[in-house]
């Protein structure tokens, strides 16, 4: 047999080690480059020097523990602002005086204003603003609001410390604050009057915490399910009420980004019964007769779910009336809370109704909302009466009715309106106008045998609520609306206005487990006679304006609110109205009312309140911006016309160094979907305010080509790691590795 000697090249080996070793050297050169561009312009221009006036970073840069989001520029991130909330409510009877402090915390090396946008309840009177600098506090005046934001934007030019409050809605408003310095904390100071609700004997207030974003009808238009399109304009004030979201994973898992305290003293006026708060875990300290304290449990909680405390009278047959009084400028103002009779005797027939349930199915409510709202239709349907009627209408972007028109509430009816909805789930936008439209819609007007209602399920996640107001005015005919807020945090604006234009309650389920207990109260109410005709009789020349005027109808469980200013606080003031067919009547002697602070301002509120609704109602436009101006004023209330504005007349900022501008990304409230609702252009960007042509290459607003915040979260920081040394070496010893392959090849004998 013959042999021999042969020598195989590790030719394939080498190459592929070759491959590889450039591979790894070319990436290390690509971090490498991206972790010394400080050096250098970046592709749109910047010098160093404009990348360190706007506050933005590098991640090699940082060395301790920040919370980072992205600019439009690659490898460059701003330290994001955070505000931290304290809110102290001061609870005597039925009033509420809340102090919101608000810490503006700039953690960056740049001078920096911030702009936060949140919550207030709807019907509150802001009416104070301090700024706090060191041990200093600045008052705020209030000012018509082109005149505030003039005076505001002239002290941040000139580097003087303010602060600007700005009602967006009147359940949303905007602090901004100029010329924080770098590391600096500035301080914020707002109050607000509001009145705790009484509804079915138990006292409630609602302290808004976070803001469900608002959707804006596009230019294209809304598209029915089944036949066509209709155009709809876009909102002027859009960019005003669509604040940054931060996405879940972004937030930091250490901390609360957006923590709020709460402090609350009550002093009802009467022996309290239970004390609780519905969502989240408080201490009450009771320990003085009359008297609570209440507290968090846990600490700071997230801006992300509204506070909601209630309480009840020890004595559940103690009367129910309340009447508080204030003297402001020589004149007397009212504020009367009565609960009037409202049971019946239990042979009083039921009204059959046609009722109208409209579920928004849109994809802000995805999730928890969505179970809930199935779950208080599949409720509602089950109350359904034979000699009842129904139908039922759900939308997103899109619209579709069950039936072609309302259909007797049979078995087999209702069988398949529960299959419907169980079918549903959230996706798409909140169109709401057409499914509201269709709703109004009356095929039977001269029916008065039956009751015609509409049960609107919806966390209101909407933008242009002036639209929605003006069709429930003009089409409202002999319908009642009842919306049903569903979620942790609904528009309640738009809910409770909607409500008293549609003559109409309001009902909130912010948990799962409340759907049973308020869908039950809620038909408890509708099916019971409502108090029509109501009003307030005083005598002669003691009342000089009473509000809301008329006064609405009444449901069972819902108290009589009303304030008044009189010229004079003497005699009694009777309540009158109709109830199932007879005359129900109530004296109250007006020498009972207690004093209270507070009262002028809720009158006022209500009085701009019940001005601007009557802009759905035919007056003129320019008649109620003078009335509401005028009113604002005098009671010193951030209205759409006013603003309180603050500014220190010291500058500050030095000259030459420029301010970056930093909203502050909200918390996505709770049990929300954000995948379901935002899409990737959607998410939020923080960009810098640099002069005008540096601000055109960076800020990426509402462009949909511009870089959202990472799906999975925000990259973490590389600490005091000496990433460029290692990748150098890296990729250093993969050269002498393939030098020593090629030199060293394999050989095998056969």
């Amino acid at each position: 047999m013959a042999s021999g000697h042969s020598r195989r090249p590790a030719g394939g080996q080498a190459w592929l080690g070759l491959i590889t070793a450039i591979a790894v050297f070319g990436a290390s050169l690509f971090f490498w480059s991206e972790a010394h561009a400080d050096t250098a312009p970046t592709p749109t221009g910047l010098t160093p020097a404009e990348i360190s006036q706007a506050g933005m970073v590098r991640l090699s840069e940082i060395n301790e523990g920040a919370l980072l989001l992205k600019t439009v520029e690659g490898g460059l991130y701003v330290p994001a602002p955070l505000v931290a909330t304290d809110i102290r409510l001061d609870i005597a009877g039925p009033i509420v005086r809340a102090v919101v402090t608000q810490r503006f915390e700039n953690p960056s090396a740049a001078w920096v204003e911030g702009t936060y946008v949140f919550p207030m309840p709807e019907d509150s009177g802001v009416d104070r603003l301090r700024m706090q600098i060191g041990d200093r506090f600045i008052e705020g005046e209030i000012q018509e609001r082109e005149q505030a934001r003039q005076i505001y934007e002239t002290a941040r030019a000139n580097g003087q410390r303010a602060s600007l409050v700005e009602q967006e809605r009147p359940n949303m408003f905007t602090t901004s604050v100029a010329n924080i310095g770098p590391g600096e904390t500035i301080i914020v100071q707002i109050e607000y009057q509001d009145v705790a609700r009484l509804n079915d004997g138990t006292f409630e207030l609602r302290v808004p915490l976070a803001i469900t974003p608002r959707y804006i009808p596009q230019p294209e238009g809304f598209v029915f399910a089944s036949d066509g399109g209709e155009q709809m304009a876009t909102l002027a004030d859009a960019m005003r009420i669509t604040p940054p979201l931060m996405h879940p994973s972004a937030e930091p898992g250490e901390y609360l980004r957006l923590p709020v305290t709460i402090h609350a003293d009550l002093l009802p006026g009467f022996d309290l019964g239970p004390v609780a708060s519905r969502y989240h875990a408080t201490l009450v300290d009771r320990s003085e007769p009359g008297h609570a304290v209440i507290t968090l449990a846990d600490g700071p909680i997230p801006a992300n779910r509204d506070f909601v405390l209630t309480w009840r009278p020890a004595d559940e047959t103690a009367p129910s009336a309340a009447l508080f009084t204030e003297e402001r400028d020589g004149q007397t103002y009212l504020l009367a809370q009565i609960l009037p009779p409202a049971t019946l005797d239990a042979e009083t027939p039921r009204r059959p109704r046609e009722t109208i349930f409209v579920i928004d199915n849109s994809g802000s409510m995805a999730g928890t909302s969505m179970r809930q709202a199935r779950e208080a239709l599949v409720a509602a349907l089950d109350r359904l009466e034979p000699g009842d009627r129904f139908n039922l209408i759900r939308f997103d972007n899109t619209m579709e009715r069950l039936f072609p028109a309302a259909v007797d509430a049979t078995p087999s009816n209702i069988a398949q309106a529960r299959r419907f909805a169980s079918r549903l789930e959230a996706e798409g936008g909140t169109v709401m106008l057409p499914a509201l439209e269709a709703a109004l819609i009356d095929d039977t007007p001269q029916d008065t045998a039956r009751v015609r209602q509409l049960v609107f399920l919806t966390d209101g996640a909407i933008g242009n609520e002036a639209e929605l107001f003006a069709a429930i005015d003009q089409g409202l005919g002999r319908s009642r609306l009842f919306p049903v807020g569903i979620g942790s945090a609904p528009n309640t604006y738009f809910m409770s206005r909607a409500a008293r234009l549609g003559r109409g309650t309001f009902t909130h389920i912010g948990d799962v487990n409340e759907v049973a207990g308020e869908m039950e109260r809620l038909f408890t109410a509708l099916e019971r006679p409502v108090m029509t005709g109501l009003d307030a009789l005083f005598p002669a020349g003691a009342l000089s304006e009473i509000w809301p005027a008329p006064l609405p109808d009444l449901y069972y469980g819902e108290p009589v609110l009303l304030t008044a200013r009189l010229a004079g606080p003497e005699g009694a003031m009777r309540l009158e109205g109709e109830l199932a067919g007879s005359v129900w009547q109530q004296n109250i002697p007006l020498s009972e009312a207690r004093p209270a602070r507070g009262v002028a301002t809720l009158w006022a509120r209500n009085r701009i309140r019940a001005l601007e609704e009557m802009r759905f109602q035919g007056a003129t436009p320019s008649a109620i911006d003078a009335s509401v101006l005028e009113t604002a004023l005098d009671f010193h209330l951030v209205t759409r016309l006013t603003s309180l504005v603050a500014v220190d007349a010291t500058p500050a900022r030095p000259v030459g160094d420029q301010l970056v501008q930093r909203d502050v990304p909200l918390m996505v409230p709770h049990g929300w979907d954000f995948e379901a609702v935002m899409d990737d252009r959607i998410a939020p960007v923080q960009h810098a305010a640099l002069d005008p042509a540096t601000l055109a290459r960076l800020r990426p607003g509402h462009d949909p080509d511009a870089i959202p915040l990472d799906a999975d979260g925000i990259p973490l920081p590389a600490t005091a790691t000496p990433r460029e040394l290692l990748m150098w070496l890296g990729g250093l010893m993969m050269l002498i590795a393939l030098i020593w392959l090629i030199a060293n090849r394999e050989r095998r004998l056969w």
